[in-house]
Protein backbone atom coordinates (compact mmCIF):
# COMPACT_ATOMS: atom_id res chain seq x y z
CA UNK A 1 0.00 0.00 0.00
CA UNK A 2 2.53 2.75 1.31
CA UNK A 3 5.50 0.58 0.06
CA UNK A 4 6.02 2.55 -3.18
CA UNK A 5 5.49 6.02 -1.58
CA UNK A 6 8.12 5.71 0.52
CA UNK A 7 10.72 3.77 -1.24
CA UNK A 8 10.27 0.49 0.09
CA UNK A 9 10.26 -3.42 -1.58
CA UNK A 10 8.40 -4.79 1.30
CA UNK A 11 5.86 -3.35 4.35
CA UNK A 12 9.00 -2.93 7.19
CA UNK A 13 6.69 -3.23 10.28
CA UNK A 14 5.20 -6.26 10.33
CA UNK A 15 4.13 -8.12 13.44
CA UNK A 16 4.88 -11.74 11.53
CA UNK A 17 7.86 -13.25 12.97
CA UNK A 18 10.05 -12.65 10.02
CA UNK A 19 13.84 -13.67 11.49
CA UNK A 20 14.97 -11.30 8.85
CA UNK A 21 13.31 -8.47 10.33
CA UNK A 22 14.68 -9.45 14.15
CA UNK A 23 16.81 -6.89 15.73
CA UNK A 24 18.94 -8.31 17.86
CA UNK A 25 19.64 -6.08 21.58
CA UNK A 26 22.07 -6.31 23.85
CA UNK A 27 19.29 -8.41 25.67
CA UNK A 28 18.29 -10.37 23.25
CA UNK A 29 21.67 -11.48 22.19
CA UNK A 30 22.02 -12.12 26.03
CA UNK A 31 18.87 -14.16 26.40
CA UNK A 32 19.47 -16.31 22.90
CA UNK A 33 23.33 -16.86 24.01
CA UNK A 34 21.40 -18.73 26.85
CA UNK A 35 19.51 -20.34 25.01
CA UNK A 36 22.09 -21.74 22.94
CA UNK A 37 24.74 -22.33 25.58
CA UNK A 38 22.42 -24.82 27.04
CA UNK A 39 21.40 -26.58 23.55
CA UNK A 40 25.03 -27.28 22.51
CA UNK A 41 26.45 -27.80 26.06
CA UNK A 42 22.96 -30.71 26.87
CA UNK A 43 22.06 -28.93 29.96
CA UNK A 44 18.79 -29.70 29.79
CA UNK A 45 16.77 -26.38 30.23
CA UNK A 46 16.35 -22.67 29.80
CA UNK A 47 13.22 -20.73 30.63
CA UNK A 48 13.49 -17.30 28.86
CA UNK A 49 10.41 -14.90 30.49
CA UNK A 50 9.39 -11.37 29.17
CA UNK A 51 6.20 -9.24 28.38
CA UNK A 52 3.75 -9.92 25.95
CA UNK A 53 5.35 -8.42 22.78
CA UNK A 54 8.67 -8.20 23.93
CA UNK A 55 10.21 -10.29 21.36
CA UNK A 56 9.73 -14.35 22.86
CA UNK A 57 8.32 -15.21 19.55
CA UNK A 58 10.86 -14.02 17.41
CA UNK A 59 13.58 -15.79 19.50
CA UNK A 60 11.69 -18.87 19.16
CA UNK A 61 11.80 -18.12 16.01
CA UNK A 62 15.37 -17.24 15.20
CA UNK A 63 16.36 -21.24 17.03
CA UNK A 64 14.25 -22.84 14.71
CA UNK A 65 16.20 -21.13 11.66
CA UNK A 66 19.56 -21.93 13.80
CA UNK A 67 18.97 -25.86 14.09
CA UNK A 68 15.71 -27.16 12.66
CA UNK A 69 17.51 -26.94 9.18
CA UNK A 70 20.95 -28.45 7.87
CA UNK A 71 23.79 -26.19 7.81
CA UNK A 72 24.70 -26.76 4.30
CA UNK A 73 22.17 -28.90 1.66
CA UNK A 74 22.06 -32.16 1.33
CA UNK A 75 23.69 -32.74 4.67
CA UNK A 76 21.93 -34.52 7.44
CA UNK A 77 21.15 -31.92 10.43
CA UNK A 78 22.85 -32.62 13.78
CA UNK A 79 19.72 -31.73 15.24
CA UNK A 80 16.34 -33.18 15.74
CA UNK A 81 14.13 -29.98 16.13
CA UNK A 82 10.70 -29.57 17.54
CA UNK A 83 8.26 -26.54 18.46
CA UNK A 84 5.31 -26.19 20.00
CA UNK A 85 3.61 -22.80 19.94
CA UNK A 86 0.75 -22.95 21.98
CA UNK A 87 0.94 -25.84 24.71
CA UNK A 88 -3.04 -25.44 25.63
CA UNK A 89 -3.97 -29.00 25.75
CA UNK A 90 -6.01 -30.64 28.69
CA UNK A 91 -4.07 -33.27 29.63
CA UNK A 92 -0.22 -34.52 29.55
CA UNK A 93 -1.22 -37.55 27.46
CA UNK A 94 -2.43 -34.85 24.65
CA UNK A 95 0.26 -32.79 24.86
CA UNK A 96 3.11 -35.64 24.75
CA UNK A 97 1.21 -36.87 21.52
CA UNK A 98 1.48 -33.66 19.83
CA UNK A 99 5.33 -33.35 20.63
CA UNK A 100 6.34 -36.80 19.50
CA UNK A 101 4.36 -35.98 16.55
CA UNK A 102 6.62 -32.87 16.28
CA UNK A 103 9.44 -35.09 15.95
CA UNK A 104 7.74 -37.41 13.23
CA UNK A 105 6.74 -40.34 16.09
CA UNK A 106 3.25 -41.00 15.17
CA UNK A 107 2.67 -44.39 16.54
CA UNK A 108 -0.36 -44.76 18.43
CA UNK A 109 -0.17 -45.89 22.15
CA UNK A 110 -2.95 -46.33 24.31
CA UNK A 111 -1.32 -44.47 27.67
CA UNK A 112 0.66 -42.22 28.93
CA UNK A 113 3.39 -44.62 30.21
CA UNK A 114 3.67 -46.16 26.19
CA UNK A 115 4.16 -42.81 24.94
CA UNK A 116 7.22 -42.15 27.63
CA UNK A 117 8.87 -44.96 27.14
CA UNK A 118 8.74 -44.68 23.16
CA UNK A 119 9.93 -40.87 23.83
CA UNK A 120 12.99 -42.23 26.30
CA UNK A 121 14.22 -44.69 23.43
CA UNK A 122 13.83 -41.70 20.39
CA UNK A 123 15.73 -39.75 22.83
CA UNK A 124 18.31 -41.81 23.78
CA UNK A 125 19.05 -43.41 20.24
CA UNK A 126 19.54 -40.18 18.66
CA UNK A 127 21.79 -39.18 20.98
CA UNK A 128 23.75 -42.19 20.59
CA UNK A 129 24.00 -41.72 17.12
CA UNK A 130 25.44 -37.84 17.95
CA UNK A 131 22.27 -35.59 17.34
CA UNK A 132 20.90 -32.93 19.80
CA UNK A 133 16.96 -33.17 20.64
CA UNK A 134 15.71 -29.61 21.15
CA UNK A 135 12.29 -28.60 22.38
CA UNK A 136 10.80 -25.33 22.20
CA UNK A 137 7.86 -24.36 23.83
CA UNK A 138 6.15 -20.60 22.74
CA UNK A 139 3.79 -18.87 25.49
CA UNK A 140 4.40 -21.68 28.14
CA UNK A 141 2.59 -19.58 31.13
CA UNK A 142 -0.13 -21.70 29.64
CA UNK A 143 1.15 -24.93 30.70
CA UNK A 144 -0.60 -26.59 33.38
CA UNK A 145 1.22 -28.41 36.59
CA UNK A 146 0.19 -31.75 34.47
CA UNK A 147 2.66 -30.31 31.84
CA UNK A 148 5.24 -29.09 33.73
CA UNK A 149 5.39 -32.28 35.79
CA UNK A 150 5.71 -33.83 32.11
CA UNK A 151 8.64 -31.94 31.46
CA UNK A 152 10.26 -32.91 34.59
CA UNK A 153 10.05 -36.50 33.62
CA UNK A 154 12.31 -35.33 30.25
CA UNK A 155 14.43 -33.82 32.19
CA UNK A 156 15.12 -37.88 33.87
CA UNK A 157 16.28 -38.77 30.38
CA UNK A 158 20.22 -38.62 30.45
CA UNK A 159 23.28 -40.35 30.47
CA UNK A 160 25.95 -39.78 33.31
CA UNK A 161 27.00 -36.43 31.47
CA UNK A 162 24.21 -35.42 29.15
CA UNK A 163 20.76 -34.22 28.89
CA UNK A 164 18.68 -36.54 25.95
CA UNK A 165 16.62 -33.51 25.43
CA UNK A 166 16.96 -29.77 25.31
CA UNK A 167 14.42 -27.61 26.11
CA UNK A 168 13.90 -23.93 25.95
CA UNK A 169 10.69 -22.23 27.61
CA UNK A 170 9.45 -18.87 26.52
CA UNK A 171 6.98 -17.56 28.42
CA UNK A 172 5.19 -14.27 30.07
CA UNK A 173 6.24 -13.68 33.42
CA UNK A 174 2.96 -15.88 35.16
CA UNK A 175 5.31 -19.22 34.52
CA UNK A 176 7.81 -17.36 37.41
CA UNK A 177 5.25 -17.71 39.90
CA UNK A 178 4.28 -21.52 38.55
CA UNK A 179 7.63 -22.78 38.55
CA UNK A 180 8.17 -21.12 42.40
CA UNK A 181 5.38 -23.77 43.02
CA UNK A 182 7.14 -26.42 41.22
CA UNK A 183 10.64 -26.85 43.26
CA UNK A 184 11.57 -30.58 41.63
CA UNK A 185 10.98 -28.78 37.56
CA UNK A 186 12.88 -25.13 39.12
CA UNK A 187 15.52 -26.59 40.39
CA UNK A 188 16.21 -28.58 37.33
CA UNK A 189 16.44 -25.14 34.88
CA UNK A 190 19.77 -24.54 34.27
CA UNK A 191 19.44 -21.11 33.15
CA UNK A 192 16.75 -18.39 33.32
CA UNK A 193 16.65 -15.15 30.75
CA UNK A 194 14.57 -12.05 31.38
CA UNK A 195 13.50 -9.49 28.25
CA UNK A 196 12.32 -5.98 29.14
CA UNK A 197 11.39 -3.19 27.21
CA UNK A 198 13.74 -1.76 24.91
CA UNK A 199 15.53 1.60 25.89
CA UNK A 200 14.27 4.54 23.82
CA UNK A 201 18.31 4.16 21.72
CA UNK A 202 17.20 0.26 21.20
CA UNK A 203 13.60 1.73 20.21
CA UNK A 204 15.06 3.73 17.47
CA UNK A 205 17.50 1.48 15.86
CA UNK A 206 14.91 -1.36 15.80
CA UNK A 207 12.64 1.35 13.84
CA UNK A 208 16.08 2.08 11.34
CA UNK A 209 17.11 -1.58 10.88
CA UNK A 210 13.90 -2.83 10.49
CA UNK A 211 12.88 0.15 7.72
CA UNK A 212 16.44 -0.53 6.37
CA UNK A 213 15.66 -4.47 5.56
CA UNK A 214 12.65 -3.61 3.49
CA UNK A 215 14.53 -1.22 0.89
CA UNK A 216 14.72 2.10 2.74
CA UNK A 217 17.26 4.63 3.29
CA UNK A 218 15.82 6.69 5.53
CA UNK A 219 13.21 5.95 8.11
CA UNK A 220 10.52 9.18 7.80
CA UNK A 221 9.87 9.43 11.70
CA UNK A 222 10.73 13.07 13.05
CA UNK A 223 12.91 13.11 16.26
CA UNK A 224 9.47 14.20 18.45
CA UNK A 225 7.26 11.24 16.56
CA UNK A 226 10.29 8.86 17.45
CA UNK A 227 9.93 9.98 21.68
CA UNK A 228 6.14 9.61 20.79
CA UNK A 229 6.25 5.89 19.62
CA UNK A 230 8.77 4.97 22.47
CA UNK A 231 6.33 6.34 24.91
CA UNK A 232 3.08 5.00 23.77
CA UNK A 233 4.91 1.32 23.07
CA UNK A 234 6.97 1.30 26.15
CA UNK A 235 9.86 -0.14 24.42
CA UNK A 236 7.74 -3.43 23.25
CA UNK A 237 9.15 -4.65 19.67
CA UNK A 238 5.05 -5.65 18.77
CA UNK A 239 3.53 -2.08 20.31
CA UNK A 240 6.57 -0.35 17.69
CA UNK A 241 6.00 -2.37 15.15
CA UNK A 242 2.34 -1.45 15.07
CA UNK A 243 2.59 2.06 15.49
CA UNK A 244 5.02 2.33 12.93
CA UNK A 245 2.92 0.72 10.45
CA UNK A 246 -0.28 2.41 11.04
CA UNK A 247 1.65 5.33 11.28
CA UNK A 248 3.07 5.19 7.69
CA UNK A 249 -0.48 4.24 6.52
CA UNK A 250 -1.84 7.71 7.57
CA UNK A 251 1.01 9.63 6.21
CA UNK A 252 1.00 7.48 2.93
CA UNK A 253 -2.64 8.70 2.44
CA UNK A 254 -2.01 12.27 3.84
CA UNK A 255 0.76 12.60 1.12
CA UNK A 256 3.14 12.95 4.23
CA UNK A 257 6.99 12.34 3.41
CA UNK A 258 7.72 13.26 7.24
CA UNK A 259 5.83 11.70 10.34
CA UNK A 260 5.51 14.44 12.87
CA UNK A 261 4.06 13.57 16.45
CA UNK A 262 0.46 14.57 15.75
CA UNK A 263 0.13 11.03 13.95
CA UNK A 264 1.29 8.98 16.40
CA UNK A 265 -0.85 10.19 18.62
CA UNK A 266 -3.59 9.73 16.88
CA UNK A 267 -2.35 6.28 16.07
CA UNK A 268 -1.77 5.72 19.50
CA UNK A 269 -5.57 6.69 20.30
CA UNK A 270 -6.66 4.81 17.66
CA UNK A 271 -4.91 1.60 18.90
CA UNK A 272 -5.96 2.25 22.55
CA UNK A 273 -2.27 2.78 23.76
CA UNK A 274 -2.92 6.19 25.35
CA UNK A 275 -4.31 6.15 28.68
CA UNK A 276 -7.51 6.95 29.06
CA UNK A 277 -8.80 10.25 30.63
CA UNK A 278 -9.61 9.92 34.45
CA UNK A 279 -13.42 10.49 35.18
CA UNK A 280 -14.52 13.62 36.33
CA UNK A 281 -15.36 14.51 39.17
CA UNK A 282 -18.57 14.48 40.78
CA UNK A 283 -19.51 17.99 41.58
CA UNK A 284 -19.87 18.58 45.36
CA UNK A 285 -22.82 21.28 46.08
CA UNK A 286 -23.64 23.15 49.18
CA UNK A 287 -26.34 21.15 51.43
CA UNK A 288 -29.53 22.83 51.82
CA UNK A 289 -30.34 24.12 54.97
CA UNK A 290 -33.56 22.38 56.61
CA UNK A 291 -36.12 24.69 56.59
Amino acid sequence: MYETYFDLKERPFSINPDPRFMFLTAQHQEALAKCQSVIENKMGASAIHGDIGSGKTSLARRLMEIYAFPQNPGEESKYNFALIVHPIYPSAFQLLKEILREFGLVQPRRSLADYLDDFQKFLQVQHDRGKTNILVIDEAQNLKPVHLELIRQFLNFESSTEKFLQIVLFDQNELALKLDQTPALKDRISMFGALTSLTRKDTENLIEFRFQVAGGKSHPFSEEALEAIFKHSQGLPRRICKICDNALIRAYSAELKTIEPEIIETVAEELRLKEPSPPPKPRVGRKKKDA
